[in-house]
C-alpha cells in the first residue's frame, strides 16, 4: 500500500479532527487548539502513522487532547453546534436539538462511542481502539446508548 504524505493525511482528516473535538468541548476555539495540538503531535510520531488508520488515531489523538483539557477545567458542553444546523437546514433544526439534546444526557462512554461510529463512520475496531477500551466494551456502550436515545424517543410528544 503506498504511503500518503503528511499533507495529504491532514487534507484528508482535518475537518473530521475539528468536528470530532467540537462535540468533544462544545467550544469552537478550544477545538481549533485540540485541532492544532493533535496535528502538532502526529506530526512530530508521523513515522507512525499508517495511511489505513490515520483517521482513528488522530481521533485518539484529539480525545486524550480533549481529556487532558477537561481534567483541568471541567465545563458542561453541549453537543448541538450552528455547523450541524446548518448543514441539514432550518427544516430539521427542532429533530436534530432534539437529538443533540437526548445525546447531551448520554453517559460520556456512550456519546463518545457513539459519536465516532455514527458521525465519524469509524468501525467498531477503530472506535474501539480511539477509546482505548475492548470491542465487547464498545458495542455494549453503542447498544446501551441507542436504548437510550430510543427510550428517550418514545417519550416525545
Amino acid at each position: 500500500m503506498e504511503q500518503a504524505t503528511f499533507q495529504q493525511i491532514y487534507e484528508a482528516h482535518a475537518g473530521d479532527v475539528l468536528r470530532f473535538a467540537r462535540y468533544l468541548t462544545g467550544d469552537a476555539s478550544r477545538a481549533e487548539e485540540i485541532a492544532s495540538e493533535t496535528f502538532l503531535r502526529a506530526w512530530i510520531s508521523r513515522s507512525r502513522i499508517k495511511t489505513e488508520t490515520a483517521k482513528a488515531y488522530l481521533l485518539a489523538i484529539a480525545r486524550n487532547l480533549s481529556i487532558d483539557a477537561r481534567r483541568r477545567e471541567r465545563p458542561s458542553v453541549p453537543l448541538m453546534d450552528e455547523h450541524a444546523v446548518a448543514a441539514h437546514g432550518a427544516d430539521s433544526k427542532l429533530e436534530l436539538e432534539r437529538v443533540f439534546s437526548a445525546m447531551e444526557q448520554l453517559p460520556e462512554g456512550q456519546r463518545e462511542a457513539l459519536v465516532l461510529t455514527a458521525v465519524h463512520g469509524l468501525s467498531y475496531e477503530e472506535a474501539s481502539r480511539v477509546l482505548e477500551v475492548p470491542l465487547s466494551v464498545l458495542k455494549v456502550r453503542i447498544h446501551r446508548a441507542r436504548l437510550r436515545l430510543a427510550g428517550s424517543q418514545e417519550s416525545e410528544p
